[in-house]
């Protein structure tokens, strides 16, 4: 990738960013104090022009001169890092690059603009759910229907197809040439109405992601809801995960239901030892553990060998069955976790 392109995907990055922050604060409840719509201080609307484009570190109050809150341009800054990262990661390293797949469009021209779209729909939601325990559907459900619509055009989106079959590895099939005759056949199964309906496949790929994801985190938040005694995961979370599923399918989506816990353990008992908090959203780690599997899945397909698991109906049962006994007792660590005092813990 040439440094060109670099700074351009930095650029939007930071507009994105930007306007991600912007509208995550007007969507929270309007009594949230962020410093980014009005001042804190003498409680003066900034103008839109000022909020999108006039930031960054010191700038201050035109009535009062009082500082400017740093969290918008620090996690405006993030997300700047974020696309670029990603866009370095999918261009010059085929982060996602799997022999199954074999897009006819350079990545450039609809991968990369759907997933920047996609990371944009995380910033806003993690930023909301962090502010005000919030994830509203005009973000996570108006992105889902974006991720299935931009999936049925144009039919080539996909990490992995809905369904690719490494059980039939080194089993006779029909020859091209001639069907009454059978020649061993090396590789993955695909099936052939995936390759004459790529449309169509587009369109079951994204929705079997969504409905993967919602489901799974519905099970989740009952099961949260039983063990922690308080409603731990909202109905935000089961919506984010439908549009992490509608863009991701639902072999990714599996596999950041999975990592999501361990990074949820690893922020939130340092949020807990650092700040104190006893409450932590849930949304967010949903959101990095997605942004994690968007940047490896090339790796998480080929060498940690997920192929040959996503192949087997029994072993992707027992995967989530076992996934789910972890997250049970996490849960119950967690609830032993909270009634713990802060003060013990540092």
């Amino acid at each position: 990738m040439s440094i060109q392109s670099l700074i351009l995907q930095l650029f939007i990055g930071l507009m994105a960013g930007r306007v991600s922050s912007v509208w995550a604060v007007a969507l929270i409840d309007d009594s949230i104090r962020t410093g980014l719509r009005r001042c804190d201080s003498c409680k003066q609307p900034f103008s839109y022009l000022r909020q999108l484009f006039l930031w960054y570190p010191g700038l201050r109050c035109p009535s009062c001169k009082a500082s400017d809150r740093l969290w918008p341009f620090w996690s405006t800054l993030v997300i700047s890092v974020m696309f670029a990262g990603f866009g370095w990661l999918l261009l010059d390293q085929d982060c996602q690059s799997v022999a199954e797949v074999q897009p006819s469009q350079p990545l450039w021209q609809n991968r990369l603009p759907f997933h920047f779209v996609f990371i944009f729909l995380l910033a806003t939601a993690t930023i909301t759910d962090y502010l005000d325990y919030s994830i509203f559907d005009s973000v996570v459900v108006r992105g889902a229907l974006l991720a299935v619509i931009t999936a049925t055009l144009s039919g080539e989106l996909q990490l992995i197809h809905v369904w690719v079959d490494w059980s039939y590895d080194n089993m006779p099939v029909s020859s091209p040439h001639d069907p009454a005759v059978t020649v061993p056949h090396f590789g993955p199964y695909l099936p052939e109405w995936m390759k004459a309906h790529q449309h169509l496949h587009g369109l079951i790929w994204s929705l079997s992601g969504a409905v993967a994801g919602a489901g799974l985190m519905w099970i989740a938040r009952i099961a949260s809801r039983l063990i922690l005694g308080i409603p731990a995961i909202g109905f935000g979370d089961v919506t984010l995960m439908a549009m992490i599923g509608a863009f991701l399918g639902w072999q990714p989506t599996l596999c950041a239901l999975a990592i999501a816990p361990l990074v949820g353990l690893i922020l939130g008992l340092g949020g807990r030892i650092f700040t104190g908090r006893t409450f932590v959203a849930f949304g967010p780690y949903l959101c990095i553990a997605a942004f994690l599997v968007l940047c490896t899945w090339g790796y998480l397909w080929e060498d940690w060998r997920l192929r040959l698991v996503f192949s087997h109906w029994p072993t992707i049962a027992g995967m989530v069955s076992g996934a789910f006994a972890a997250f049970c007792i996490l849960l119950v660590g967690l609830r032993l976790f909270r009634e713990t005092p802060a003060a013990k813990l540092r």
